[in-house]
């Protein structure tokens, strides 16, 4: 297990993903909001009391608050950050008052408060496509080809060789496709499609419900088919490769080392590593013929977490587990998109999970949380923690578009219920409304942060 990043680097990953996305979020306010000729008064990262600041020559008040899980943007007209609108006998003038956010048109109001959540979306969007632009898309054939111990596909009947197509009648084109339909509905029945010898195979199939560790301990309850599907295809070869001299090529599919037949890659590594220096053969299937390639192990040092040495055998194959096409900007942008709504999708699963009581209320997280995550992705490099990033700035859309009052969404209600009734909800009932959103959000705050307190160690969590 790796060891948890130290709390100086947890707070300084904390604040570089919260601060950045809080003020790309208010600047997509700001920025639409200036669009159609809407003053801003104050821009704040944080809330509470102003620690530094300046005022523009707008006369925009550009500042850091003392509570940084949030921000705002006030603009003109408004009685507070909550965009409660002030007393018509504000006492300003025709051309000051034409520049205040709720004299503007209700389309024009509707899209600078969608404009935050919009590019908190945007952001994830363009991290996801950036990703697929620079590495290329992932295509692995879902052949089944080994299974876990207790394998819920084994036991519905799905066999060693089957193509599964299908899940829930959702088409699979590539092993990327199938966590979306399994990850995130552990104990849940699924209907499988395979394909066997040429024709379709309908199998139920309960998802087997698992508990995981990632390498910091964090523990996940999971979806499981515990399926193993990494085809034994050799992608390549590193330098002085034993397999390379020996005549393996790039296509190759192992079947066989030694006397033993494999049918996955992970089957390779325990039959070689014990034997360095020696002498076996290898089979490959190539072309449809197979070929027996005689070659003498090869040799390296291999060292465990502890600093202990091992001489282990190699061959020197990497892994043909699917292939990476690369992808041109537009089509990169296409599965940016796809992937952020799909990412959203699990966040409306995860919450209808919890409303049902299909996953438990512990799970709910908070900044606490938030900020060991941060530290631990931040510690494993730049491309994880970017991708963290993009998690939470979608998670930040989300939660900003529900109907809330004091949230965006719960502005963008009234705009609704404005449109239909043709004439805007009295200031009281906005008023209390928001006060009832605040504090549900509050609320809400409280039981996520002490969630995360009792999940610590320190509290026996």
């Amino acid at each position: 297990m790796t060891a948890s990043p130290n709390l100086l680097t947890t707070i300084f990953a904390f604040l570089l993903v919260l601060g950045p996305l809080v003020l790309i979020h208010e600047l997509g306010h700001y920025l639409v909001g200036r669009l159609f000729g809407v003053k801003a008064d104050a821009f704040s990262i944080g809330f509470g009391k102003e620690i530094a600041g300046w005022t523009d020559k707008r006369g925009t008040r550009w500042k850091l608050s003392m509570l940084p899980l949030g921000g705002y943007v006030q603009f003109a007209g408004d009685m507070n950050p909550a965009s409660a609108p002030s007393a018509a006998e504000d006492g300003l003038s025709a051309e000051e008052r034409a520049m205040t956010f709720h004299v503007k048109p209700l389309w024009q109001r509707a899209l600078i408060v969608f404009a935050g959540p919009l590019t908190n979306f945007v952001l994830c969007v363009l991290i996801l496509a950036g990703f697929v632009y620079a590495h290329g898309r992932l295509i692995a054939d879902a052949e089944v080809v080994g299974f876990s111990e207790t394998s819920a596909a084994k036991a519905a009947g799905v066999e060693v060789g089957d193509h599964i197509v299908a899940i829930d009648g959702n088409r699979i084109d590539s092993v990327t496709d199938i966590p979306e339909r399994t990850v995130y509905y552990p104990g849940k029945a699924v209907e499988l499609v395979v394909e066997r010898d040429g024709r379709s195979v309908v199998l139920p199939v309960t998802l087997a419900n698992e508990e995981v560790s990632d390498d910091f301990g964090n523990k996940a309850r999971i979806g499981d088919l515990g399926v193993d599907f990494a085809v034994p295809v050799v992608s390549g070869f590193t330098s002085d490769s034993p397999a390379e001299q020996a005549g393996m090529k790039i296509g190759d599919r192992i079947v066989a080392v030694g006397e033993t037949s494999i049918n996955s890659f992970r089957e390779v590594p325990p039959l070689i590593m014990p034997k360095a220096g020696a002498s076996t053969t290898i089979t490959v299937m190539r072309d449809g013929q197979a070929h027996v390639l005689p070659m003498t192990i090869g040799s390296a040092i291999q060292e465990d977490e502890k600093g202990n040495k091992a001489t282990v055998g190699r061959i020197g194959v990497q892994s043909g587990f699917g292939r990476l096409e690369p992808v041109g900007p537009v089509e990169a942008l296409g599965i940016g998109v796809d992937r952020s709504f799909a990412l959203m999708g699990t966040i409306v699963t995860g919450i209808r999970q919890i409303v049902t009581g299909d996953r438990s209320v512990r799970e709910l997280g908070g900044p606490i949380k938030i900020a060991k995550y941060s530290g631990e992705q931040f510690s494993l490099g730049w491309e994880p923690f970017v991708g963290f990033v993009a998690m939470i700035s979608i998670n930040l859309a989300f939660i900003n578009l529900l109907p809330i009052p004091g949230l965006d969404g719960g502005h963008l209600a009234f705009y609704a219920a404005e449109l239909v009734r043709r004439k805007p909800l009295g200031l009281r009932s906005q008023e209390w409304a928001i006060r009832t959103g605040v504090a549900l959000v509050l609320a809400l705050m409280l039981f996520v942060t002490v969630n995360d307190l009792a999940s610590l160690p320190i509290f026996g969590g």
